[in-house]
């Protein structure tokens, strides 16, 4: 009989389905591991829940970088982000082999195993979605001083892209909320971010923004608008390079008729 370990679909309750898969010694061919709760049970199997364990996790993470290197371990960080039914068991294989292997870091180039390529795959497509919300994430200034951003990721890129914009906005005060998974990454001035979960929106979209801020959020879509030029509209063109997706949250879209039809071809 096969046990099926049911994990929560966050890097910390993968890697606990995976220390608890192999704490089974069930043996790796009668175990496996899922994220997503609603599957149709299968016959011949048992399914066990895997509640996040932040210690249990961070075992297995720190045997990762050690045992198999930090281009593993990014790899993994990064499939673990990307909502694939697939991928928690897919991680639990290469995470085996990696181990079985006399030197682990090899295991990034094996890509002939099925599950080293799903979770190659799988990183690639976390790994871009993260790049454009580097460059697409807006922020504005609340009354408090503090910088807000919505985004609403395909993937689960919070804690991707939060060290990037630690590195950029070292000294300020910032939040980017995910509005699909209720989560924030935070980050107070001169320290380190942070990941609160089970947030909701309102208690951060709720307060205004500044009167600066507002003052140079009109001058930014007169400007907008301004440099468009109507003969060259082109909206197809457009979408290829700022995807309507993203929109809502930038403010020279919001508001603004041209959302709904494009907007001005800047190109």
């Amino acid at each position: 009989m096969i046990r099926v370990f049911q994990c929560e679909d966050t890097l910390t309750g993968i890697m606990t389905g995976v220390y608890d898969a192999w704490d089974s010694r069930l043996g790796h061919g009668q175990v496996r591991l899922q994220t997503a709760q609603n599957m149709e049970p299968e016959l011949f199997c048992e399914y066990v829940t895997v509640f996040p364990d932040l210690v249990k996790a961070e075992k297995v993470l720190r045997t990762i970088q050690r045992r198999m290197g930090e281009e593993a371990f990014e790899m993994i960080a990064y499939a673990s982000s990307y909502p694939d039914d697939r991928k928690a068991d897919a991680l639990y294989r290469m995470i085996v082999l990696g181990l079985h292997l006399p030197d682990g870091r090899e295991i990034c180039g094996m890509l002939t195993q099925p599950e080293v390529r799903l979770v190659f795959e799988l990183r690639r497509k976390a790994w871009h979605i993260a790049h454009r919300y580097m460059g697409f994430v807006r922020f504005r200034e609340l009354k408090s001083g503090v910088l807000l951003s919505v985004i609403d990721a395909e993937a689960d890129v919070l804690a991707l892209i939060a060290p990037h914009f630690a590195d950029r906005l070292p000294l300020e005060n910032w939040t980017i909320y995910d509005r699909r998974r209720k989560k924030a990454a935070v980050h107070p001035a001169g320290k380190g971010w942070l990941i609160l979960e089970e947030v909701e929106e309102a208690c951060f979209c709720s307060q205004k923004e500044s009167e600066e801020e507002a003052r140079y959020d009109a001058l930014w879509k007169i400007f907008h608008q301004a440099v468009g030029i109507a003969e060259r509209t082109n909206p197809d063109l457009q979408s290829s390079f700022l995807p309507r997706k993203f929109r809502p949250f930038m403010n020279e879209f919001s508001g603004q008729q041209e959302a709904s039809k494009g907007g001005r071809d800047l190109l």
